[in-house]
């Protein structure tokens, strides 16, 4: 093992750390969080909080996504065990992350619902279901999931 493959493993630990560290946060806001805010804070003042200081833990894990991803799929897309299939997958990983980001860019500008009923209500909860928590959640772990099929299918290469 030289220094390139040890920097390597250093900047693919660093991108799957923030991968768990994003992906696990919203989880932990999805699944525990927000329940528990429910009856608590009717008024969402702790969970406005607790987004406000989640917000640069998302914004560091996103830019050491895009930095180890960039390094890594360079490495990888000039190795001949990155066939066809890989890239494939590889693009579509892509889409979805740039599609997480995007989510994590307007959830924080998504303004509260208003109390009036308005003729857009089911646009709107398309919209927001697209565009929401449970959707940056559910994308990040099919994410998570197409960096196992890409481990598999680089693997598979180098076997032949």
């Amino acid at each position: 093992m030289d220094a390139l493959d040890i920097i390597l493993l250093i900047i693919r630990w660093a991108h799957a750390l923030a991968a768990v560290v994003w992906i696990g946060g919203s989880l932990f806001m999805l699944l525990a969080g927000r329940p528990a805010l429910r009856n608590t804070d009717p008024e969402g003042l702790v969970g406005r909080a607790l987004s406000v200081e989640f917000r640069p833990i998302v914004a560091t894990a996103i830019a050491v996504l895009i930095v180890s991803g960039v390094i890594l799929t360079v490495d990888r897309l000039t190795s001949e065990a990155a066939g066809i299939a890989y890239t494939v997958v590889l693009v579509a990983k892509i889409v979805l992350a740039v599609y997480a980001f995007g989510i994590a860019w307007l959830l924080p500008r998504r303004r509260r619902p208003s109390p009036q009923p308005s003729p857009r209500r089911r646009e709107g909860k398309l919209v927001s279901g697209l565009t929401g928590p449970v959707a940056l959640t559910i994308v990040g772990v099919l994410v998570i999931g197409l960096a196992d099929v890409l481990t598999w299918l680089f693997e598979r290469g180098l076997v032949g």
